[in-house]
């Protein structure tokens, strides 16, 4: 399991160290509340026939005035996910730890400082 707190590089929005809240045999959860949005990691791990996936995922939550009835407050929720999805028998941890390098090099992701913002706008905008 990973520590507890799960430390996050003081370049991030949530570099405030993430305290564990729940644990399980193959999945952990963190929570922290920066400002007004809640941020919630979720780290998992499932083997089905010989196959291994490890989910991380990211959840924000926020309450926020709705744009259509501003005397409303709505919850405005975003997740991203990163999917590890692997054969246990052929692929060695460094070749899985190389591609995940290679996908984070495909964002510019080595610190948030190097994130291409223009890029992943581009991406969450629906271009390919």
């Amino acid at each position: 399991m990973l520590g507890d707190p799960l430390t996050i590089d003081a370049s991030f929005i949530t570099a405030a160290d993430q305290p564990v809240i729940g644990r399980e045999a193959d999945k952990s959860t963190y929570a922290l509340t920066v400002g007004s949005v809640r941020y919630k990691t979720t780290i998992s791990h499932t083997s089905t026939k010989g196959r291994r996936r490890s989910i991380v995922r990211l959840d924000a939550n926020a309450i926020v005035a709705d744009p259509y009835v501003p005397s409303t407050n709505v919850e405005d929720t975003t997740t991203a996910y990163l999917v590890i999805d692997r054969s246990e028998r052929l692929t060695t941890d460094a070749a899985v730890v190389a591609h995940v390098k290679e996908l984070l090099g495909v964002l510019s992701a080595a610190t948030f400082a190097n994130v291409d913002v223009t890029r992943i706008g581009k991406i969450v905008g629906g271009e390919s």
